[in-house]
C-alpha cells in the first residue's frame, strides 16, 4: 500500500478538480480559518468530488448538534475534530453519527504524542499538527513540528501527519514518521487560503508515483 494523500481547505472548483487523484479532500466549517466554506458551498463542491476519495469535514469546538447537521447536509465521509474536544464530546458524537472520525493533536513535545493514546480506542485516525501555541492556530499554520519525536510511534491504526508539509520536505517526513498518510494544506497555495491547482497536482504526483523514494 502506497502512502495516501489528504489535501485540505479546498473552497472552489479549481481546487477539487486538482484535487481528484488525492485518497481525501477536505473542508474547513471553522469560521476563524482563512480557508472557511460554507455548508451550503461545499455541498455544491462535492458534487465535483471523484468517487474513490473521502470527503472530509474539519471542525473546530463545534457543537454537536453542528457537526451532525452538516455531516448529513453535505455528505461527508469523515469527521475531523481539530480543536480542544474531549473524549466525553467524542463518545456522544460516535452516538450521533455513523461516521469516522479523525481526532487531531497539537504537537510540541513526545509527552503530546503519549497523550494522543488515550483517543485511539474511540477515533478512527489520529492527526499529528503543529502546536502553534503563539497564534493559536488550528491547523495550516505552515510550520512543521520535529517529526523525529514519531519516529517510533506505534499504532494499529492509520494516522495521518500534518503541519508545514509541501513538496520540498515531505521526502523527509516520510523518512523521519513512516507516515501512512499525509495531510497537506498551506503548502499547495499560492497566499493564504488560496489553493494552487499547479501546486495540488504536482504533490499528488509526488506521492503516488513515489518520487519520494529516488
Amino acid at each position: 500500500m502506497g502512502i495516501k494523500v489528504k489535501i485540505c481547505g479546498i473552497s472552489d472548483e479549481r481546487g477539487v478538480e486538482a484535487s481528484q487523484d488525492a485518497d481525501f479532500i477536505g473542508f474547513v466549517f471553522f469560521q476563524k480559518s482563512p480557508r472557511f466554506i460554507s455548508a451550503l458551498r461545499a455541498k455544491e463542491l462535492v458534487k465535483f468530488c471523484s468517487k474513490k476519495q473521502k470527503k472530509v469535514g474539519l471542525f473546530v469546538n463545534a457543537d454537536i448538534k453542528i457537526v451532525e447537521h452538516i455531516s448529513d447536509y453535505v455528505g461527508l465521509d469523515l469527521v475531523q475534530l481539530h480543536g480542544d474536544e474531549t473524549l466525553e464530546f467524542i463518545k456522544e458524537l460516535k452516538s450521533k453519527i455513523n461516521l469516522p472520525i479523525i481526532k487531531a493533536i497539537r504537537v510540541k513535545t513526545s509527552n503530546d504524542i503519549e497523550n494522543s493514546k488515550k483517543y485511539e480506542n474511540y477515533c478512527d485516525m489520529i492527526l499529528f499538527d503543529t502546536k502553534n501555541e503563539k497564534n493559536k492556530v488550528f491547523g495550516g499554520s505552515g510550520i512543521s513540528f520535529d517529526w523525529s519525536i514519531l519516529k517510533n510511534y506505534e499504532t494499529k491504526k492509520d494516522w495521518i501527519l500534518a503541519g508545514g508539509l509541501n513538496i520540498k520536505n515531505i521526502k523527509n517526513a516520510i523518512k523521519l514518521t513512516g507516515a501512512p498518510v499525509l495531510d497537506i494544506s498551506s503548502g499547495v497555495e499560492n497566499e493564504l487560503g488560496v489553493k494552487c491547482p499547479k501546486k495540488i497536482r504536482d504533490v499528488i504526483d509526488y506521492i503516488n508515483q513515489n518520487e519520494y523514494l529516488q
